[in-house]
């Protein structure tokens, strides 16, 4: 079974508990205008220029592709999009198991949405529980049922992202209606799944979801943390070397924000976290 996969990222300790491999998985279903990964939106292999990269060379003869993207010494060009068998994927990922054994890790599989690649996703993660690999799994939620189903299983922790409450606002923010993602958290919730909610927090877009978010978790099982993450535009070099409209806010998500919105997250009982402090 073949994945597409846009990047693997070792020694990782922001995507999940104790040292971990992420695997970044290509293609998303929303269209976040806030998006960090731009690389991992489409589903299709691209190619990137970093021009501050470029020293003239012209071994590419100043084509972009994915032949030239591997041979360019100064990674000016970088291909995001390798196709990946799921024992050659495992093979690659257990080169790092030494390190998340013993840093209390594992393996996370993110995107993009790596549920939008399901049987390739389900696939690796049953291969690497099989090796004694904890298995967490980083989703939008905006994903058919039977994917989660199938996965669970073998699916130590989700790491759940939560947008909006607010049908419009997440509409607005990512393309895409929330009633499919917030019928798929209820769902996992009672299924005896542990949950790792992760609220972006950008001002002037979705800080006023706060209340309404900490409203509907309350009451659900198996929400281990709330991780209210700081925002940031840094991604914004990408979208311009992938020729991508950089849609990224210009506002400004300060560590008193984030605070502000973990307190009121804690109000409703939640095990709310501050994710500049935590990371």
């Amino acid at each position: 079974m073949k994945g597409l996969i846009s990047g693997i990222k070792r020694m990782e300790i922001h995507d999940g508990d104790g040292l971990r491999t992420t695997v970044f998985f290509k293609g998303c279903p929303l269209k976040c205008i806030w998006c960090h990964n731009p690389e991992s939106i489409s589903f299709e292999k691209q190619v990137a220029f970093f021009k501050e990269k470029c020293i003239s060379c012209q071994l590419c003869k100043w084509e972009r592709t994915p032949k030239t993207a591997k041979s360019c010494p100064t990674s000016a060009l970088v291909l995001y999009g390798e196709e990946y068998e799921t024992d050659a994927l495992i093979e690659e990922i257990m080169k790092d198991e030494l390190f998340f054994r013993n840093g209390g890790g594992g393996v996370t599989l993110s995107g993009g949405e790596c549920l939008s690649q399901g049987d390739f996703a389900t696939d690796v993660a049953k291969k690497l529980k099989e090796k004694g690999i904890s298995v967490y799994i980083d989703t939008c939620g905006f994903v058919k049922r039977e994917v989660l189903q199938k996965i669970m299983p073998f699916t130590d922790k989700f790491l759940y992202d939560i947008k909006a409450i607010t049908p419009e606002v997440h509409k607005k923010s990512t393309g895409q209606d929330n009633a499919l993602i917030l019928d798929n958290l209820c769902f996992l919730s009672e299924n005896n799944a542990k949950i790792e909610i992760r609220y972006p927090l950008i001002k002037g877009y979705n800080d006023k979801e706060c209340a309404k978010i900490g409203e509907f978790l309350q009451d659900l099982k198996g929400i281990t943390k709330v991780k209210v993450l700081q925002y940031h535009n840094f991604a914004g070099s990408r979208y311009e070397a992938l020729d991508m409209q950089n849609t990224l806010p210009e506002a400004e998500t300060t560590f008193d924000d984030v605070q502000k919105a973990v307190e009121i997250l804690k109000s409703y009982n939640l095990n709310a976290v501050n994710g500049i402090q935590e990371d």
